[in-house]
């Protein structure tokens, strides 16, 4: 650390000027009790004293320092797994909507070909019905053809007959 006004070296000129100027009107011309200067064991104890105190502040500076980093690092670790979470929130979400999306597409899928189907069936059992009446037409037709050529076929006969007169079988031999 730099020498300034508040580290170390200010004890010196602090014992220094209250040597000279005297301690309590005991200073170098006055007739102050001897007691009442320091000794070299006090100014090494003041020296001491004093480092400790400027090592225990730079613990207690390091300590808090430390303090505010490591809240500093939760603090972005919390905010990184929040980002993380919400990240896989979004991605959980964008994934239900597009099975639901999916689902939605399959089923309209789904109900388009049944809607067809219906149609088809429609159109099958129409099919269907259309050719058993035109084949009950037809043998309707024919029923009325052959009873038709019955009927001409008896009238012929008829009128043959009526044109021979009439006829008498005769018992003749057998």
């Amino acid at each position: 650390m730099g020498d300034s006004t508040f580290s170390g070296g200010w004890i010196f000129a602090f014992l220094i000027i209250a040597v000279i100027f005297g301690w309590g009107g005991a200073g170098v011309g006055g007739n102050a009790n001897v007691a009442a200067y320091a000794t070299m064991a006090d100014v090494n104890a003041a020296i001491n004293n004093q480092s400790t105190q400027q090592a225990l502040g730079a613990i207690q500076l390091s300590s808090a320092n430390n303090n505010y980093e490591t809240s500093r690092l939760i603090s972005d670790q919390n905010m990184t797994m929040l980002q993380q979470q919400n990240s896989n929130l979004i991605n959980a979400i964008q994934g239900f909507n597009q099975v639901s999306s999916n689902i939605a597409n399959g089923f309209s899928n789904v109900s388009a070909q049944i809607a067809d189907l219906g149609y088809r069936m429609e159109n099958c059992c129409c099919g269907i019905k259309t050719m058993m009446l035109e084949n009950r037409l037809q043998d309707a037709q024919i029923a009325l053809n052959n009873q038709n050529a019955r009927i001409v076929a008896a009238e012929q006969s008829q009128y043959l007959l009526s044109q021979l007169g009439s006829f008498v079988p005769t018992t003749a031999a057998v």
